[in-house]
């Protein structure tokens, strides 16, 4: 995945004012198996399989996903590719809108000191998901799937010794059946924040008006208008929280990348006709 242009989404983003035509946000899942909000009609213990189904792509060196207290934690290491690591809700096709409270404790990011030129190492804590397609899905291809994310950033390209991780919204197209390369259709930076400090992250499709709406904690929301047909169901329905890596080939010989993020979500919120059962 190629890094933000920036320059293209000072142009793009709208700030301020409310988003039209979308649903209100109702509270989803708070990881809390002691006072769930909402409440369930049957203690359970751990992650609750009736609203979230586990999610895992790629290879990693160590992996957890797990309920920490009242958090939902997932930590990945990985020294080579990309993957995904967390997990989707269970009725993803009808969820348009997520948020929650996101902490990336640790992260870190190391790319390749050879060869020359070669793309950054990034980590990331997420809501994401695919939303349409521009042409119509054909059978389990993701090409043209669109997809939009919210994210907290680790990259090898931030400064050395720095804590600072960047939020970021993102609006992409899979350019292959798997979605393995996406060109960018929009992106914002929504600001600096620390390793270890939270922030509340909300992404919201606004189909009537052809965009997506991202807010972090209460900023203004950015507003991330694209012109592609978004009448077709995607490929892939998925919207999940996850912690990601994509990871640079480095020449043989040298350091390998690495890819560590280690990161709690809680309170999660989605669109009220996405509302878990009872």
């Amino acid at each position: 995945m190629s890094t933000m242009n920036l320059k293209c989404a000072v142009l793009a983003l709208v700030l301020g004012g409310t988003a039209q035509a979308v649903e209100p946000m109702v509270p989803y899942d708070n990881f809390n198996p002691m006072e769930p909000n909402p409440p369930r009609a049957t203690k359970i213990r751990g992650i609750d399989p009736a609203r979230w189904v586990e999610e895992q792509t790629g290879t990693r060196l160590d992996s957890v996903r797990e309920l920490a207290f009242t958090r939902l934690r997932l930590m990945s290491r990985s020294d080579s590719g990309a993957g995904r690591l967390g997990l989707l809700f269970s009725q993803s096709p009808a969820v348009t809108a997520m948020a929650a409270k996101v902490r990336l404790n640790n992260a870190r990011s190391t790319g390749c000191t050879a060869p020359a030129g070669t793309p950054a190492a990034q980590s990331t804590a997420e809501l994401t998901g695919h939303f349409f397609n521009t042409r119509g899905a054909v059978g389990r291809s993701l090409q043209d799937d669109v997809t939009a994310s919210i994210r907290t950033v680790s990259r090898s390209t931030d400064p050395v010794g720095s804590n600072a991780l960047r939020v970021e919204a993102v609006i992409e197209r899979c350019t292959n059946s798997t979605c393995s390369t996406r060109t960018q259709l929009f992106a914002a930076d929504l600001g600096l924040v620390h390793q270890g400090e939270q922030a509340a992250l909300r992404l919201q499709w606004d189909v009537a008006n052809h965009r997506f709406v991202f807010q972090r904690d209460t900023q203004p929301e950015v507003y991330g208008a694209y012109t592609v047909t978004d009448t077709h169901a995607p490929g892939n329905s998925g919207k999940a929280l996850v912690v990601t890596h994509d990871l640079p080939t480095c020449t043989s010989g040298t350091p390998a990348p690495l890819g560590y993020a280690n990161a709690y979500f809680h309170d999660v919120f989605v669109n009220e006709s996405a509302a878990p059962a009872p």
